[in-house]
């Protein structure tokens, strides 16, 4: 652990120290592979907890894979001894814990299931059969649901054809995984993204909850 300012930034380089102790501005780091951004990162949290400026429930860290944010949390708690109450974890891990507190505003019970990838190829199979397509189209349909989803395209959403057979196994499949109280991995971030959207109240109240992003 950490015992002074000076003993936090002394593995630092000029511009990681620049960029740990720039506050209440916007601040983007550019740098290639293995030249520091985790560290600048994980050292900016620390050096915001340990220095008053947010307590570690009003700091939001979001990345992209589980490794890294488990990466994130190893070296945090070497510099602050414990990482409880910070909101740390991947674009999925974050919705999906903030959808649980939020589920009814989309129709969802707080306990509802994540299918992975097999699941939601389970239940295409089954909306293609019974709709009699070719079975061989479930990949392709999966796929492209993903890519709306991705888009934040619900299946009543004008950019897509709603003539089309695509649009049809889409709106069976979202009504199929709802009314088993599931959703997929594109859900996580399409329905925050919905509550957000239409729901002012929760969307203030995460603006001023988090301090520092």
């Amino acid at each position: 652990m950490i015992s002074s300012n000076t003993e936090l930034l002394s593995s630092l380089n000029p511009e990681q120290t620049d960029a740990v102790v720039s506050l209440d501005k916007p601040l983007l780091v550019l740098s290639g592979a293995g030249t520091g951004k985790t560290k600048v990162l994980t050292t900016k949290i620390a050096y915001l907890i340990e220095n008053g400026y947010a307590f570690p429930h009003q700091i939001l860290a979001v990345t992209f894979s589980n490794r890294a944010a488990r990466e994130m949390r190893e070296r945090l708690a070497s510099l602050i001894g414990a990482t409880d109450g910070i909101w740390l974890g991947t674009f999925h891990s974050i919705c999906s814990r903030l959808l649980r507190l939020h589920a009814e505003a989309v129709g969802l019970q707080h306990d509802f299931t994540i299918i992975d990838t097999d699941d939601q190829e389970k239940v295409l199979t089954q909306i293609v059969k019974e709709q009699n397509l070719d079975k061989k189209i479930v990949s392709y349909l999966a796929n492209k649901i993903s890519r709306w989803k991705d888009k934040c395209m619900e299946p009543s959403d004008e950019r897509i054809d709603q003539s089309s057979q695509e649009a049809m196994v889409y709106r069976l499949y979202q009504q199929r995984i709802v009314s088993y109280n599931s959703v997929d991995f594109g859900d996580l971030i399409m329905y925050m993204v919905k509550i957000f959207r239409n729901n002012p109240d929760i969307l203030e109240k995460y603006q001023s909850k988090f301090k520092y992003i």
